[in-house]
């Protein structure tokens, strides 16, 4: 199975601080985020595909020196300014026909959450999703009936949790995700098209709606701004 994390974006919430590191290469608890997106896929996978694009070369850089014996590569996503379906195409001739779980640099999951919910043993594609906290305004947010998705968008006015950005993709599900992502790049304007539009692209039909993975318990955490690196450092270095 392959991972991949989409860590191209400069990560302009984060103000000033990205001016000199990309956001994925944020430094929290002696590690980078980076490090703990790899380790954490590295416990259900056997080859981690990093897509990198604002200041690519620091993150190539780092893969080499801190992961040199690791089956972890790296490929550029050159439209910089477009949504982050582009980072999952740029990886897309890398991986073939395997299946995948596909990540955000910036969320900080132990490896445990894998090995638990997106096996590579698993059937169909998976979502993770939380219900067990306040959904922040500008999270995607999730409707579900049955365990499978029904709708997914960051303006639902109702809805039963949070898509936490991770999904799983089982080998015999492999071709009817790529055949949803060729229908949205086709239909979208890719300088906003996402990889959560796939996702709803998927629920519109029962027999390919993902299924929703509610992650109860889990200690993890997104790195968007100051405030949220803070946590994160403070909470993994106590």
């Amino acid at each position: 199975m392959i991972g991949v994390i989409l860590a191209a974006g400069r990560g302009s919430r984060l103000g000033d601080a990205t001016e000199s590191l990309p956001k994925p290469l944020m430094a929290v608890a002696g590690r980078t985020c980076l490090d703990f997106a790899i380790e954490a896929l590295l416990a259900v996978t056997n080859d981690v595909i990093v897509v990198t694009g604002y200041r690519a070369e620091l993150i190539e850089q780092h893969i080499a020196r801190e992961w040199p014996a690791a089956p972890v590569r790296t490929v550029r996503n050159a439209l910089l300014e477009a949504g982050n379906l582009t980072s999952l195409g740029a990886a897309r001739p890398l991986m073939g026909q395997s299946c995948f779980v596909v990540t955000n640099a910036d969320h900080l999951f132990p490896g445990a959450m894998y090995t638990r919910h997106f096996a590579p043993s698993e059937t169909g594609i998976g979502i993770a999703c939380e219900r067990e906290r306040p959904v922040l305004p500008d999270e995607m947010k999730v409707i579900e009936k049955d365990g499978l998705l029904v709708e997914i968008s960051k303006t639902l006015p109702r809805y039963d949790g949070a898509y936490i950005g991770t999904t799983f993709v089982a080998q015999d599900s492999v071709p009817t995700y790529w055949e949803a992502f060729d229908r949205v790049h086709a239909s979208q304007d890719i300088a906003t098209a996402s990889v959560e539009m796939v996702l709803h692209e998927l629920a519109r039909d029962p027999a390919s709606a993902p299924q929703v993975r509610w992650l109860s318990g889990l200690k993890w955490f997104e790195v968007d701004t100051p405030e949220d690196l803070a946590i994160a450092r403070e909470s993994l270095t106590a």
